[in-house]
């Protein structure tokens, strides 16, 4: 029988089948790292520009927001597919279905940046889904435009983000058993929930929930209305995302550490020695 497509890549990376390449563990773990570091700088512009009003968020900052908004999504999907394929390897299939649904977040919070998607125009329920933009019947057209709905890319953070809760969930059931350590998988899986689940809660789902099922045809003029619901009028929920990207890098510099990627010798080392020790003597 013909070599599967995984197992002709395995080799020619250099590596033993059931042995991930080194090439691929550092290629994910650098993407998770740099996606964090992504992530963080773009909600810091967003913060600066509404919660503490230091700058018009247009023009430069604008164009930085966007980029590094795109830039988190395609790393994570990366480092997602790279992980999701190393536990393939390893036969850790939990693992490998956790990374196949934070890849898909990935690519969600991509698309989000790609087209400058807009969350808070998710005001409520009824626009999770993203349905297509209605236009309200007025004389005057300067109080609704279709730009005032919610659109698949406004949307698609609420279904990255829910990639992200459910798959650290699991992660986190997963090594529930492990020991309680900071630096070891246990710590990094987390920090990575925690992340998450900061995120979720009080920077998107939280608000749009509590909305109920309000809609902009409910609203005399929505385009200035909108803005004077929890999506965009609760604006701390900007510190909050900043809280949860914070974390969700520092899962993954946890993870570096355990991998090694470093060039100072960290506590993975150790970690790795002792799983061996452990592992040896069953």
């Amino acid at each position: 029988p013909f070599p599967s497509l995984g197992a002709t890549l395995i080799t020619v990376m250099g590596a033993e089948p059931g042995v991930p390449p080194r090439a691929m563990v550092l290629c994910a773990d650098w993407c998770n790292i740099f996606a964090g570091i992504s992530l963080v700088i773009s909600f810091l512009i967003i913060t600066g520009a509404f919660t503490f009003n230091w700058f018009e968020m247009q023009g430069g900052w604008h164009t930085a927001m966007q980029v590094t908004m795109t830039l988190e999504g395609v790393l994570w999907a990366i480092a997602a597919a790279l992980l999701a394929r190393i536990n393939v390897v390893v036969s850790n299939a939990s693992v490998a279905v956790g990374q196949v649904i934070i890849c898909f977040g990935g690519i969600f919070f991509a698309i989000s940046g790609l087209q400058d998607g807009v969350p808070g125009k998710v005001i409520s329920l009824s626009y999770v889904l993203a349905p297509a933009a209605s236009q309200k019947k007025c004389l005057d057209p300067s109080t609704w435009s279709p730009s005032m709905s919610a659109a698949f890319a406004d949307a698609c953070p609420y279904y990255g983000i829910s990639c992200f809760m459910v798959a650290t969930a699991m992660g986190l059931y997963g090594v529930s058993a492990l020991p309680k350590t900071f630096v070891s998988p246990f710590g990094a899986v987390a920090c990575f929930f925690t992340g998450a689940w900061t995120i979720g809660v009080f920077g998107l789902w939280g608000p749009t929930i509590l909305e109920g099922f309000l809609r902009y045809e409910d609203m005399e003029q929505p385009s200035i209305d909108m803005y004077a619901h929890k999506t965009f009028s609760w604006a701390w929920v900007h510190v909050m995302q900043v809280v949860g990207a914070v974390f969700l890098t520092l899962g993954g510099i946890i993870f570096g550490m355990l991998d090694n990627i470093y060039p100072c010798k960290s506590k993975g080392s150790e970690f790795k020695s002792e799983e061996d020790s452990i592992s040896s003597s069953a």
